[in-house]
């Protein structure tokens, strides 16, 4: 009886050593594990905020995945920025242009194209690349689309950052254009996977034929001057911080914006034969400038700028700030605000403010009056609607131009949260103002507000099913937008 006691007693024992053996262990285990899960914690916030290595390993690596869960949700540019509508294909080239109070086009206008766009204008072509309008609306000239060709006729060549192996004209697509007095087209693309975003510049002859691209960093719009030099922002990716240094009374101060890899804009002049001649860095134009502290204030570090627009002042510029013929006019969505640039030493006249927010295509209205396509409520946390400003630098004015009281509702309710453009007729008479998200432009008198003419980016891709399952008739949006083959 005392020998079984003391044999359950020694097995209680020993099982209690176990379990406190076992105990130990896991509590040393689970004390190692919390110190690692510490440790790469405080490693993760180290290499994020100081963005030592790895950073820039995770960084590709999360931008390629989001890059393919956009190749997978998006698989092609159809699904991104269009939407069906209830057309038959035979009705599409009927609906793109409506007469509201007259019966004809007093000036060209020219439609931006793409793969799949005005099909039926441009057998044999995946799409026309751009369409010129005229009279009663009637298409006289299609501008066949002719993506491959551009590799042929390709003078530089930039790296981007393309998830797998995307076939990028298929996400590529046209965003900026402007037009040579012999009728070719300047031509800036987009496109929706890459790294960054803007796909190159070039020229398309009369048959759509390329005369020469230049597959670089340039985005957003572009402004051919009276010299035929087209003027168009670009862009460069940095590998280091940001920082902006100047002088103060007995000492050097400085700030810097911390990013990997910042997106940093420039501006480029482009010659006939698609040389570029000139290369101003926006960055450093304004950190060298009285303006430099609205870069620290920019809530994108990793693009604090995000010019979206240049423009060339006309021959009747003048004003305030010494602002003259030739000068140039650039739209910083990221900082709501436009500059004027001198056009010697690119240094920064005046830097404009006001009510608009996130704007886009600033451009040169005569003497010291700017057009600017207003993305209101973006920022103001309202819903629109987008307006058009006429700003006047000689007495700090804005005048809302689109939309009056006087206007049609469609007008106000017309509404995006993004892009937008405007085009001025040659005689300054009238706006052709387009909106991204309506998928819409309209012909406006600015005297009287009236609705001229309407246009929808309406179009049919039967014939590219393959490459968008399901859709036939859909309704793009516009990027920029139509214009005035003459704009002024």
């Amino acid at each position: 009886m005392d020998a079984t006691r003391r044999d359950v007693r020694r097995r209680d024992r020993s099982l209690m050593r176990r379990s406190t053996s076992e105990l130990r262990h896991r509590a040393l285990l689970a004390f190692f594990l919390a110190a690692l899960a510490m440790f790469v914690f405080a490693g993760g916030v180290h290499v994020g905020r100081t963005e030592a290595f790895p950073f820039g390993i995770v960084q590709s690596a999360y931008r390629t995945v989001l890059g393919l869960h956009e190749a997978y949700k998006f698989p092609s540019p159809y699904r991104h920025d269009a939407r069906r509508v209830d057309l038959l294909p035979e009705q599409v080239s009927t609906r793109r242009i409506a007469f509201h109070d007259r019966d004809r086009l007093a000036d060209r206008i020219i439609f931006p194209g793409g793969l799949g766009r005005f099909s039926e204008l441009c057998p044999g072509h995946p799409g026309c690349i751009a369409v010129e309008y005229a009279d009663q609306g009637q298409p006289v000239r299609a501008y066949p689309y002719r993506p491959h060709e551009l590799e042929q006729a390709m003078i530089v060549d930039l790296p981007f950052e393309i998830p797998l192996a995307q076939d990028i004209w298929k996400r590529t697509y046209v965003f900026g254009l402007d037009t040579y007095p012999n009728g070719d087209l300047l031509v800036v693309f987009h496109h929706h996977v890459a790294y960054p975003m803007g796909a190159g510049i070039a020229r398309i002859g009369i048959d759509g034929r390329p005369v020469w691209y230049r597959r670089d960093y340039s985005h957003h719009e572009a402004h051919i001057a009276s010299d035929e030099i087209a003027w168009v922002s670009s862009a460069r990716i940095d590998d280091g911080l940001l920082r902006v240094d100047y002088d103060a009374p007995r000492q050097k101060l400085g700030f810097e914006l911390r990013c990997n890899r910042p997106y940093v804009d420039t501006i480029q002049a482009i010659g006939p034969d698609g040389e570029r001649l000139v290369e101003i860095s926006l960055f450093e134009t304004l950190a060298a400038s009285p303006f430099r502290f609205l870069l620290r204030h920019s809530p994108f570090p990793c693009d604090p700028i995000h010019a979206n627009s240049v423009h060339v002042l006309g021959p009747d510029a003048s004003g305030p700030y010494g602002i003259r013929p030739g000068d140039l006019v650039v739209s910083m969505r990221h900082l709501n605000a436009f500059v004027v640039l001198d056009q010697d030493d690119y240094d920064v006249k005046t830097l404009v403010r006001g009510t608009f927010h996130a704007q886009h295509s600033v451009k040169h209205f005569g003497g010291s009056r700017f057009l600017v396509f207003d993305n209101h409520g973006v920022q103001a946390g309202q819903d629109g609607p987008s307006r058009v400003l006429l700003i006047d630098l000689a007495d700090g004015s804005e005048e809302t131009i689109v939309p009056r009281p006087s206007m049609p509702d469609v007008l106000q309710q017309q509404y995006s949260d993004i892009q937008g453009s405007v085009s001025i007729s040659p005689d300054r008479q009238r706006l052709i103002v387009n909106y991204h998200i309506s998928s819409k432009a309209f012909e406006i008198e600015i005297a009287t507000g009236k609705v001229l003419t309407e246009f929808t980016s309406v179009h049919d891709l039967t014939s590219l099913r393959h490459v968008a399952p399901g859709a036939s008739v859909v309704r793009y949006n516009i990027s920029p937008g139509i214009r005035y083959v003459l704009d002024s």
